[in-house]
């Protein structure tokens, strides 16, 4: 039945943090704020830092912070795979919350996509849903330093479309995020492992992230940064299903991909105003065969808004 991941997920999930933050432990080690608790203002201090922008369902930033983040993806795959062609656009908002100053909640994947390929034509529906919690472990404002693990599960509740966009397993993802600053150059990254609750089901992949920004005029009130990212995705073990190609980091097929590894690059920019509002826009492009998975090229595009 088709529903709104909006309304069955994010919602709801807010109106039970608001309620829960006030049995939530404060930090002793952190520093005082005017929400004593850091309930929706999150960490503090690293407000130069921009979020990245390429790979947007594992690539997760190591900050605190409470926002909404509209996203819109097209993605082309290559007549050269098994999927021989086609797009397939995505819409889709995540969520995040920040309980306390360290604690946050996070909804990563909902959304609608359509989907047209060569192999099996056209589809359309909801996606599967996927949320979590990180916790900054580690924040140091003098060396503009934060360290952040967490962890997400996906739920299989989307449509099918065709097993290509949404796979048959549920899915839980541990990973870990850093972002070091060096003036006007920051530096973010992340590793993620993606585990099937069945193995038949599901692929284990592993993800890893870079991402580098400049500021081209930092300490103004709309503030410019070009954006360059790069992507790794190994695929570590084979599922039951005999198709040829993974789920890249869009699902996970339980398949028997022919390569383990892809890797494909982001460029674009970052466009801050008031370090409230975010506008980031990027080219992805493999840098493996596009024919080996489902990656050729994509561009994403999404906008930040922070409290």
């Amino acid at each position: 039945m088709n529903r709104s991941p909006l309304s069955a997920l994010t919602l709801p999930v807010f109106v039970a943090a608001y309620l829960s933050s006030a049995a939530v432990a404060q930090d002793p080690a952190a520093p005082a704020q005017t929400n004593d608790r850091g309930f929706l203002t999150g960490l503090r201090g690293f407000e130069d830092f921009h979020e990245p922008v390429g790979q947007p369902l594992y690539f997760e930033s190591p900050f605190n912070d409470t926002g909404i983040r509209a996203l819109y993806l097209k993605h082309y795959f290559s007549r050269n795979s098994a999927l021989q062609g086609g797009q397939v656009e995505v819409y889709a908002l995540q969520a995040r919350l920040a309980l306390t100053e360290r604690l946050s909640f996070i909804a990563t994947k909902d959304g609608y996509s359509e989907i047209e390929t060569g192999a099996f034509g056209e589809d359309e529906g909801w996606n599967d849903l996927a949320a979590g919690f990180k916790y900054v472990a580690h924040a140091d404002r003098e060396a503009d330093l934060v360290i952040t693990p967490g962890i997400r599960l996906m739920l299989d509740q989307g449509h099918r479309l065709y097993g290509v966009i949404n796979g048959n397993c549920n899915e839980l993802s541990p990973f870990v995020s850093f972002a070091k600053g060096f003036g006007r150059t920051h530096l973010i990254g992340n590793a993620t492992l993606r585990v099937p609750t069945d193995s038949d089901d599901g692929n284990t992949v592993g993800h890893w992230d870079l991402h580098l920004d400049f500021d081209t005029n930092p300490g103004s009130q709309a503030v410019f940064a070009p954006v360059a990212e790069v992507h790794g995705l190994h695929y570590l073990d084979d599922g039951a299903t005999a198709l040829p190609i993974g789920g890249g980091d869009y699902t996970n097929l339980g398949s028997q991909p022919d390569h383990s590894f892809v890797a494909w690059a982001s460029v674009g920019f970052r466009f801050e105003l008031l370090t409230k509002y975010e506008l980031g826009l990027v080219y992805e492009f493999a840098l493996t065969d596009p024919g080996d998975d489902i990656w050729k090229d994509r561009v994403t595009f999404d906008f930040h808004v922070r409290w």
